[in-house]
């Protein structure tokens, strides 16, 4: 006997009881949570609903049709809001759901993804592929019945792709096209470049009608009005990717500046635009501004200074 023969769907108000618990968690006084927990331990069909009602919430596929409900007349939203409890209920109970999930999936109706100044996400979307955001990161997902498609708004990403030969799985930065089919890959946006890095399998790259490709434990930055450059990954680079460090070698100044940028709510900025093509090599811990900024000024003569919102690097003016 399977595990969950004798599971009983939860009814529709469970389900729709459940939903409005769910929606309001984040926001719940104590006295109200008490009254969820005691709603909880009333009946065990209750906890069933409140599961499945998280498990729900977890797929980011049907985010948009939770955003769709709260802005639908409230006769329409009841219909809505039991169309997505039977599409999370198909989708975490194991139910012969699909025809409900589908339309969930091939929507037109993008799903954005963020995350604000020092903070990292990991989303699982509805395929298990994996989408993990570095600081101050954006994208927008799209999937539909012949493609996975994905927007990098801004920052840095890794996606850790499950194959899916019938659908490639595409992201999209800026003008450069990186498509994979099952893979663990990282697109970033950084200053005036692209750079894509490959953890494992094979990604193909596209940018003005060249495209290239990358295997694994390769990198590849494309930036304007500039040759491509191209390298082998170091040995650790996803443990130090996932443990916000930078490893510079040679990198030139301004990108280093727009990737601390993403771990501090103070600016960092050049009054002299052309100091940002200057080198640095080093390694340093993105989640520790202070710190790194402190070691980039030792490494190249330069001071910063606080003016404002920002803080400016400088050369050192001459000593009295």
């Amino acid at each position: 006997m399977r595990a969950n023969d004798n599971w009983r769907l939860p009814s529709d108000e469970d389900l729709e009881i459940a939903a409005d618990w769910a929606d309001r968690l984040a926001e719940l006084s104590p006295a109200e949570r008490a009254e969820l927990e005691a709603w909880l331990a009333a009946a065990p069909n209750h906890a069933a609903a409140f599961a499945l009602i998280r498990g729900t919430q977890r797929d980011t596929a049907l985010l948009d049709a939770a955003e769709r409900m709260r802005a639908t007349p409230a006769k329409a939203s009841r219909a809505l809001r039991l169309g997505l409890v039977a599409a999370g209920v198909a989708l975490v109970a194991g139910l012969a759901g699909v025809a409900v999930v589908r339309p969930y999936l091939a929507s037109p109706a993008p799903v954005e993804l963020a995350t604000a100044v020092g903070a990292r996400a990991e989303h699982r979307l509805s395929d298990d592929s994996v989408v993990t955001l570095a600081a101050a990161s954006g994208v927008t997902v799209r999937y539909g019945r012949n493609a996975r498609d994905i927007s990098l708004t801004r920052g840095d990403a890794m996606f850790d792709v499950r194959k899916d030969a019938k659908r490639p799985f595409r992201v999209q930065a800026g003008d450069t096209v990186v498509t994979a089919i099952g893979t663990t890959f990282e697109v970033e946006r950084v200053s005036d470049a692209v750079q894509v890095r490959v953890f494992d399998g094979v990604v193909r790259v596209a940018r003005d009608g060249v495209e290239r490709r990358l295997a694994r434990g390769e990198w590849l930055m494309l930036a304007s009005n500039q040759a491509p450059v191209a390298g082998r990954l170091e040995a650790g680079s996803y443990q130090a990717w996932r443990s916000d460090w930078l490893d510079a070698d040679g990198l030139q100044l301004k990108y280093v500046i727009a990737r601390l940028n993403r771990y501090t709510p103070q600016t960092v900025a050049l009054h002299d635009p052309a100091l940002g093509e200057l080198k640095v090599t080093g390694r340093f811990k993105l989640d520790r501004p202070a710190e790194s900024l402190s070691m980039i000024a030792a490494l190249l003569e330069m001071q910063p200074r606080s003016e404002g919102e920002r803080i400016y690097l400088a050369p050192r003016g001459p000593r009295s």
